[in-house]
């Protein structure tokens, strides 16, 4: 008689859940559709709404620890995962595997569904707002190899100014104090970008290192934003003077700038903005290489001509970067990885997938047409 109550409970308590899942993905799919279609009304009411109150908080209490919350989390799923996979072996010994396989099942279901949903209203919709690129003023349009000349050539006649500079002042070479400097103080380069757009905020945003770095060297990667936790996470084993682009990058995710090219381009403009100068070089240096890369694609006669005019130190570090990249990153890991980020990008209104990393140039020549200067 109990045995038969019990499980009548169990299937009432599984419907409930799964009946909770459903309406959590379609909570989501609607609110994924209505942003395809009306982008203004995401603009309006959850990019510059509910987004910056969320956002503010959850980086306010990932302030708090100085170690990644997120990884936290990550490991935190694995345990409770070998945890319930551990249940379900035992459960063929007891004769309790079909209870227990739909309770896992439910489960599982239950959790891509809170994920999901937390995914989009946490934020995601941002990939459905105005382009941050109209906001920020840039005229983008098809332009010409000599634009993309010209631009790589002011990149590097910049970024050989600053790096002599650099040389002078600090040794580049990389240590904890140094990586720590740049987990802290990266969010200071946007405070003068709030004087000129309403895009960002003035508060506070500490980057995280991440334990398992690694593993993100081994797949290529250098950062990710963590929608759970409101953090922004680098891989801090790359070369020091690749690190500030990238801690910049990861927080403009946090500001709700989702696209990828976007979020390079508003990185370069915070590394510029920083008042330290290891931060500007390594925006420039970013920047050159995007640049330097998209030229070569078009015409390699002109990238070697203009590549010549770059300094010793630059080529250094260049160098520097490649053979880190080189020695550590597997391509297997790498393809695998490519093709989640790829999957991801496609399905979230980013239907350039990975290429979307290479409109970072186009950003950066309007930058320079209209400025005249880069």
């Amino acid at each position: 008689m109990l045995g038969n109550t019990s499980n009548k409970y169990d299937e009432k308590r599984e419907i409930i859940l799964l009946i909770i899942s459903a309406v959590l993905i379609l909570l989501s799919q609607a609110a994924k559709k209505i942003g395809s279609h009306y982008p203004d009304l995401i603009e309006k009411y959850f990019s510059r709404g509910i987004y910056p109150v969320s956002s503010k908080i959850q980086t306010s209490i990932a302030n708090f620890f100085p170690f990644s919350l997120y990884e936290l989390v990550i490991i935190a799923l694995i345990v409770f995962g070998i945890y319930r996979f551990a249940r379900l072996i035992r459960s063929v010994f007891k004769r309790e595997f079909v209870k227990e396989m739909l309770n896992f099942v439910t489960l599982v279901i239950l959790l891509l569904a809170i994920g999901l949903f937390l995914f989009q209203f946490l934020w995601n919709l941002n990939n459905y707002r105005l382009p941050p690129k109209d906001q920020l003023g840039l005229d983008v349009r098809e332009t010409s190899v000599e634009d993309l000349a010209e631009t790589y050539k002011a990149l590097i006649l910049k970024a050989n100014d600053i790096r002599s500079v650099l040389s002078s002042v600090q040794d580049t070479s990389s240590d904890r104090t140094k990586v720590k400097n740049v987990l802290e103080t990266a969010w200071e380069g946007y405070l003068p970008l709030t004087e000129k757009f309403d895009l960002f905020h003035t508060s506070r945003v500490r980057v995280k290192g991440l334990l398992f770095s690694r593993i993100q060297t081994i797949s290529g990667y250098t950062g990710v934003y963590s929608f759970i936790t409101g953090e922004p996470n680098i891989n801090i084993e790359p070369p020091l003077v690749t690190l500030p682009h990238t801690a910049c990058h990861e927080i403009a995710h946090q500001m709700g700038i989702t696209f990828e090219d976007e979020a390079n381009y508003v990185a370069f403009l915070a590394c510029k903005s920083h008042p330290d100068i290891l931060f500007k070089y390594s925006g420039y240096l970013s920047a050159l290489t995007y640049t330097g890369n998209a030229l070569y694609r078009q015409s390699p006669e002109l990238y070697r001509e203009i590549s010549e005019l770059l300094s010793e130190d630059i080529k250094k570090d260049q160098n520097e970067i490649r053979d880190f990249w080189n020695k550590h990153q597997k391509d297997t890991a790498t393809k695998i990885a490519d093709k989640m980020n790829e999957a991801y990008l496609k399905s979230n209104n980013q239907p350039e997938g990975m290429q979307s990393y290479g409109k970072f140039v186009d950003l950066l020549i309007a930058h320079y047409l209209e400025n005249n200067s880069i």
